[in-house]
């Protein structure tokens, strides 16, 4: 098959980007980033939030807005990029994938209202003159994780082309967190074991996902619970009237009543509950006889970021416990809403990690490092559409002869 040009939009919880992708079908296909475009404002001057915030079947107006505020600036966006390369829109397919955000909206609202608010997406792309692909919300654990992982340990490790071990991943989101990892054939979870199988090499892979134990919604929970003694996850000092707060379910907006007294233990204890409960009737997997390194992306790679701890993860506690006490480690806070939440965020990635429910809590050193998902010179590299594209087109008989990795 000739390559061809294709657009993958990831409609996430907390925002929507889309990439164009220039792509080779082969046995180890050529999935080349070309272009990603993502728009922190709509047009109106409101903040680009997620096209789950749209979702509400007794406002069709309202519903009716994702098109001109979110799709079609995206589409626009790529439209001097195809034309530079001589393609039409009408030879490009557009693809929209939901996750967590939208699997919460079919809870609330059901999936025939989702559907409905999938075809005014799919209107509005046959309008801007784009061939239409899929839209629709994915699987977190046999679509979303996977696609993370395939992608991921192609370009940090070869392993379609060689026989390098892979890695296993834990990517914690905004909603949702997913847990990957390749597992033998007598792995007894076989619900939650998915078979991957490009350029001739295959692999079983253990996939699952936990709604709720995404960095946003665990914020969320924590100042649900804990009410006005949510100001033991921020920074001493922090003056409660400069807190953006949360917003649940669009209903009510959860600020601080209090001014900041970071706490290590008390809210590292909440976050621990938190987890508990999520878990209590599924469980998370031990680790502890898995035979390979783990990464951390996303939410994880952010929390340790700040601190240079990212290729030593279990240093976070200490740098928490250190830093928190002091809001000069926390410039530009009063206007920050992602620097405001840096320690609750951090905390509850330890608790994730290494607390009573954590991963990693019998063997620290199994979690090499947390990676970034994108860089200045490529930009977002570690994104499960780039995985989806990879196991869509990759043919049955291995390529002996494929070329050296695309980011």
């Amino acid at each position: 098959m000739e390559k061809f040009i294709t657009a993958v939009i990831d409609a996430g919880s907390s925002g929507t980007r889309l990439f164009l992708f220039d792509v080779q079908p082969g046995a180890y296909p050529i999935v080349k980033k070309i272009a990603e475009v993502e728009h922190s404002t709509m047009p109106n001057g409101e903040r680009e939030d997620g096209i789950n915030n749209f979702v509400h079947p007794l406002a069709p107006n309202l519903e009716a807005q994702v098109v001109p505020m979110i799709v079609w600036p995206l589409l626009n966006s790529i439209r001097p990029q195809l034309y530079s390369l001589g393609v039409e829109p009408s030879q490009v397919s557009v693809h929209l994938f939901a996750t967590a955000g939208m699997r919460y909206s079919a809870k609330m609202f059901g999936v025939q209202a989702i559907e409905h608010f999938y075809d005014r997406i799919r209107h509005g792309i046959n309008q801007a003159g784009f061939a239409l692909g899929e839209v629709r919300t994915i699987d977190g654990q046999r679509e979303e994780g996977v696609w993370t992982w395939i992608n991921l340990n192609d370009l940090e490790r070869d392993v379609f082309r060689t026989d390098a071990s892979p890695l296993g991943i834990v990517e914690v989101g905004g909603s949702s967190a997913q847990l990957s990892f390749p597992v033998d054939t007598d792995y007894p979870h076989k619900e939650s074991v998915q078979i991957v199988t490009i350029n001739g090499r295959t692999f079983n892979l253990y996939c699952k996902s936990y709604m709720g134990l995404g960095q946003d919604d665990a914020r969320k929970a924590m100042r649900i619970k804990l009410g006005e003694a949510s100001a033991c996850c921020f920074p001493k000092g922090f003056r409660a009237e400069n807190d953006f707060g949360d917003v649940l379910d669009g209903v009510g907006q959860y600020r601080l009543s209090e001014d900041g007294r970071y706490h290590f233990s008390d809210c590292h204890a909440i976050y621990e509950q938190i987890i508990k409960d999520v878990v209590m009737n599924d469980p998370m997997p031990s680790v502890d006889e898995i035979k390979i390194d783990f990464v951390g992306t996303d939410a994880i790679f952010h929390a340790t970021r700040y601190w240079m701890v990212e290729h030593n993860p279990i240093q976070l506690a200490a740098m928490l416990i250190d830093q928190s006490l002091s809001l000069d480690m926390f410039p530009g806070i009063e206007s920050n809403e992602f620097i405001q939440a840096q320690a609750a965020n951090a905390t509850y990635v330890h608790a994730l990690l290494f607390g009573e429910q954590g991963l990693f809590k019998n063997r620290h050193q199994q979690l090499l490092s947390a990676l970034p998902g994108k860089s200045e010179n490529k930009g977002t590299h570690l994104t499960w559409t780039r995985g989806y594209l990879l196991q869509k087109f990759a043919f049955a008989k291995p390529d002996l002869n494929c070329p050296q990795p695309v980011a």
